[in-house]
């Protein structure tokens, strides 16, 4: 085994036959390989309702992969007892799992000879409710493909045909590539460098990620995207909410005492399928219901029983709205509907009784949705044809959301990302207040995402500082920042409109500005591959005059590079402490030396800061076995009293002298080898502890007056005029934004699908809405590389399967899918689950780009996106317009046999 591992580190074994090798090691991964999406017609089990909403039918894809996560989660992943390994000499370490996903797992691997042999997940104590296990998924599984994947990339390389002299940028991403020495490597970017800002200044670099190295040097032009949270970016805390509404519900045990579970745009089993997953498992066991709304009957779905509300992509704002209409009639005609007493003592502008002090003008919610201002009521009738939610439904929605329900109406935010999404926030909120389902047990209006998904409060355990001081990026405050819809457009026009850094100082009144961009650095991103108008991107890499780029892999940003730089895998670094849930703090350590002649980012700072003549000591003042040991050391729990923090790890001077570091002892709760060893830390919960009672809300209900919410009004602002300030400011639509939550009409959404803009009328060109869900087998584009995962889970495109049918498509055949900006290929899944009238690309495939024909055979999602911007800005990454077909060229491979990027340099 080991001797074969080593092969395959050592590139000796292609990934064909790696697979074929592996197909055992492969289901252990997967739990069950996923041979592929089939036609079915059966019904899935689903909760009883009134309404009798079930699923129409459900794909093998969906239903594999929501038996495996439920298999994974409810089912320890091995026994309490220490796996034996039958090699002696191996040894168990805690090692990372670090991508974005959120969760920060449990993810424990077997060394033996310096290679993997085993891997494990939470095994340090017995599963329980109260107290469970801190379970990883099949990502994290796969994750020592990522450290020794035969596709790593093992020396400094620069694109054959580049030179100073000469770049020929336009061979970029067609090049060849040949090994250079890091001295080499390093002189070529600092040159490029000096020479870029000599003649054009630090506006001359385009920085996406961290670039330390370049801040230090006078600062970079970068980016600012919606990206995962859209519309919710928008200084949402001018409504009442917590920044991106983020940890906003309850402490995950009271999802007990809900009668209903709303999963709303969420699809956890996929996004994080680890123990939030489990959370939700174990109140489906205990007898709660769940709801779910999403164009697609999802895994997590099927998974819990879940009754399904269909609800068309982009159109949630007017489906809301129905909603909200539908809870007035019903309690006018039944009562216990609405909660008005909880409306009139902590909410603001809800009808003309209730307005807001700061208001420009005299408008109210409630007018609104009695068409008092348009002539158009927002009755459940109006919004059903817009959102293809049938009335029925909309109905039984309205009815489980009404006051006498204990809900926890949990969103993701998938339906943020959205043209036309702005007022989803304010609507969503507005709809979870109307039943009062805030800070009562068994209720909460909330996010439901990573690591807090399902489990909101205050951390009860926390990691401390590296001790690295903050490196500012001074060209941030110039306003240097184009959106990321404008980013590639701006590097050949020079033009953009600044409005803001969405995820650092917050959105802004948009700002004409101009930009001079020459060369573009990567470090720590993906941001060619995840970014909107990827094709325009890839033109706007060739463009420039440099592109270097850190990497482990050739990914799509190094493969569109002059020079790559690669990077460690933090399986490679000393280890860190990383913040997970709020009972759990994880703690990992270095699993191999670095490999080939990668280094970690310090010493590839380290050595660029010092040939731009810079002192590498004012960004990393110390060692990054300091940093680990700092954070370690400024680690605190809870305390007994639940209010005070002590120190988490006790450090005798024996431990000090051993790390060779500074520092001082300390009692902590834990040893430091212990805490090492356990691979961290996580607070013992028990029933009915005090932690229990979190909810975020709590205080505002107790006292509305002492413990104000951060909006004007200090409540909750169903109408608020600061939203619409900072909507109308923005300048990138021709239009008027009101302060309550109203549908707009999108420039790019289902209205687009039909020729002249109108619903009911003729099909335009591009009569498909377009999505891009979350996908297993990936973290974003994370690892879409990975063997195991490439062969337990496809790369499809999910189409409807009448739409499919009416085209002569049927499953596993090969599908173009096209928008206005790109053309893709991807394997048809055909799925009775999914809504007609959608195409969903699950995201985060690697683009891999023909050449002749300008088609990516790789399917990736953003290289259907365009450069259209209305509205706050928001990329709309799931409602763009396309169309498809069944392609008639040669039939796609199973692209676990294709694209494998394993470069052989001497």
């Amino acid at each position: 085994m080991t001797k074969w591992i080593k092969k395959l580190a050592n590139g000796q074994i292609s990934r064909r036959s790696f697979l074929k090798g592996s197909a055992a090691a492969a289901a252990a991964i997967a739990g069950l390989s996923l041979a592929g999406c089939q036609n079915v017609s059966e019904t899935p089990s689903s909760s009883a309702s009134a309404a009798g909403t079930t699923a129409a039918g459900t794909t093998a894809a969906a239903s594999t992969a929501a038996e495996t996560t439920a298999q994974a989660t409810t089912e320890a992943a091995v026994d309490h007892a220490p796996i034996v390994d039958p090699e002696e000499g191996g040894r168990w370490i805690a090692a990372a799992c670090w991508h974005n996903c959120g969760g920060r797992c449990m993810n424990k691997v077997m060394i033996k000879d310096g290679m993997v042999v085993r891997q494990k997940t939470d095994d340090t104590h017995p599963d329980s409710f109260a107290y469970p296990q801190q379970r990883g998924c099949v990502r994290g599984k796969a994750q020592q493909q990522q450290c020794f994947g035969a596709d790593r990339l093992r020396y400094p390389m620069k694109r054959k045909n580049w030179s100073p002299e000469n770049p020929n940028g336009e061979l970029r991403g067609k090049d060849e590539w040949e090994r250079i020495s890091w001295e080499e490597a390093i002189q070529y970017v600092a040159d490029q460098v000096k020479a870029t800002k000599e003649k054009y200044g630090n506006g001359g670099f385009l920085g996406i990620g961290n670039n330390k190295w370049l801040r230090a040097y006078g600062g970079f032009v970068t980016k600012s995207d919606t990206t995962s949270h859209g519309t919710y970016n928008m200084n949402v805390t001018n409504l009442g909410l917590p920044s991106i509404d983020s940890n906003s519900g309850n402490d995950r045990t009271d999802m007990l005492n809900a009668d209903t579970i709303i999963l709303y745009s969420s699809n956890p089993a996929w996004s994080t399928a680890g123990t939030p997953s489990y959370h939700y498992l174990r109140a489906k066991e205990a007898g709660v219901k769940f709801i779910t709304v999403d164009p697609i009957y999802t895994p997590s779905a099927q998974m819990l029983d879940a009754t399904w509300i269909p609800v068309r992509t982009g159109t949630d704002t007017a489906f809301l709205l129905g909603v909200a209409s539908e809870m007035l009639r019903l309690d006018e005609e039944q009562g216990d509907i609405v909660d008005w007493e909880f409306l009139d003592k902590y909410t603001v502008g809800f009808d003309a009784d209730h307005k807001p002090a700061d208001l420009k003008e005299d408008v109210n919610f409630l007018s609104y949705l009695k068409g008092e201002y348009d002539g158009t009521p927002k009755t459940a009738e109006w919004a059903s044809e817009i959102c293809g939610v049938p009335v029925e439904k909309i109905t039984f929605f309205a009815e489980a959301l009404g006051k006498k329900h204990n809900v926890w109406f949990m969103h993701n935010y998938g339906a943020a990302r959205c043209y036309g999404s702005e007022n989803l926030a304010q609507i969503y909120m507005t709809v979870g207040l109307m039943g009062g389902h805030i800070a009562k047990p068994g209720n909460c209006t909330a996010s439901s995402y990573h690591a807090a998904s399902g489990n909101s409060g205050p951390a009860l355990v926390k990691g401390g500082g590296t001790g690295l001081p903050g490196i500012a990026n001074p060209l941030n405050a110039t306003k240097d920042v184009i959106p990321a819809l404008q980013m590639y457009d701006a590097i050949f026009s020079g033009k953009y409109r600044y409005s803001g850094m969405y995820y650092a100082t917050g959105p802004a009144p948009g700002e004409d500005r101009t930009c001079d961009i020459h060369l573009i650095t990567h470090d720590g991103d993906a941001n060619l591959q995840t970014a909107p108008y990827m094709k325009r991107g890839i033109e706007a890499h060739r463009a420039v005059d440099f592109v270097v780029s850190k990497a482990q892999f050739l990914t799509t940003n190094a493969k569109y590079s002059d020079i790559v730089l690669p990077v460690t895998t933090e399986w490679e670094t000393p280890g860190a402490v990383a913040a997970t849930n709020r009972e759990f703090l994880f703690c990992y350590s270095q699993v191999t030396e670095p490999l080939y002649e990668a280094k970690t980012d310090q010493e590839i700072d380290t050595l660029l800061m010092e040939a731009l003549d810079l002192d590498p000591a004012t960004v990393y003042p110390i060692s990054q076995k300091q940093q680990f040991f700092n954070a370690i050391a400024g680690s605190t729990v809870i305390q007994e009293n639940g209010s005070e923090f002590e120190p988490l790890v006790t450090i005798t001077e024996d431990d000090i002298k051993e790390w060779g570091v500074e520092g001082e002892p300390q009692e902590g709760r834990v040893g430091l080898q212990e805490f090492i060893d356990n691979g961290g830390y996580q607070v013992e919960r028990t029933d009915g502890d005090r932690f229990s009672d979190f909810k975020t809300y709590s205080a505002f209900i107790e006292d509305p007056e002492a413990n104000p919410l951060p909006s004007a009004s200090g409540k909750f602002e169903i109408t608020c005029q600061a939203k619409a300030d900072l909507f109308n400011a923005f300048g990138y639509s021709d239009r008027t934004y009101q302060p309550y939550p109203e549908y707009i009409v999108p420039e790019l959404g289902y209205e687009t699908t039909f020729k002249d803009g109108k619903i009911g009328g003729e099909k335009g060109e591009y009569p498909y809405l377009l999505f891009n869900p979350h996908y297993l087998r990936r973290s974003h584009s994370v690892f879409n590389n990975c063997p195991w995962l490439r062969e337990a889970w496809p790369n499809p495109v999910f189409l409807n399967a009448s739409d499919a049918k009416e085209k002569k498509i049927q499953t596993g055949d090969t599908v173009k899918v096209w928008t206005p900006y790109g053309e893709v290929l991807r394997k048809a899944c055909c799925m009775e689950s999914l809504m007609p009238g959608h195409v969903g690309i699950p995201h985060g495939a690697w683009s891999n780009v023909d050449e002749k024909t300008g088609i990516d055979k790789g399917g990736a999602d953003n290289y259907l996106m365009g450069h259209d911007i209305y509205g706050s800005g928001v990329s709309g990454y799931n409602n763009c317009n396309c169309n498809f077909e069944k392609y008639d060229g040669e039939a796609l491979e199973d692209d676990c046999y294709t694209d494998s990027r394993i470069l052989d340099l001497k």
